[in-house]
């Protein structure tokens, strides 16, 4: 033991021999197991980088698709709301007048029916 203590003592200190004054090999494999294990992590983080960007592509390209078929003033859902509109617009004047007409005609009914 002192004569291990010496050798060490005597041999010149540079990072080389610190790392493995201090490291036994146990402390070794377990800073080689940490090294591999971070290596994956960093792998997986680039990994889901790359996951992430690839299904914000697809959101755009489906928030797309869903703001051309809603707002697209000529085939959308928003045309299809005005067509719907003026139809109802449309719609109300000549049932206005086809309500008045079967009034009228039932009153002329009525009028026919009470003076004969």
């Amino acid at each position: 033991m002192v004569i291990q203590t010496i050798s060490y003592m005597c041999t010149p200190l540079n990072n080389q021999n610190m790392v493995e004054w201090i490291l036994n090999a146990a402390d070794r494999k377990e800073f080689e197991i940490i090294h591999n294990k971070i290596d994956n992590i960093q792998q997986d983080i680039m990994d889901l980088k790359q996951e992430i960007s690839q299904a914000h592509g697809k959101t755009d390209a489906s928030l797309s698709f869903i703001k051309e078929n809603l707002f697209n003033p000529k085939e959308g859902l928003w045309a299809e709301t005005t067509k719907n509109s003026e139809y109802r617009r449309d719609s109300s004047k000549w049932r206005g007048m086809i309500g008045a007409g079967f009034i009228g005609l039932f009153f002329k009914q009525l009028y026919d029916l009470f003076m004969k």
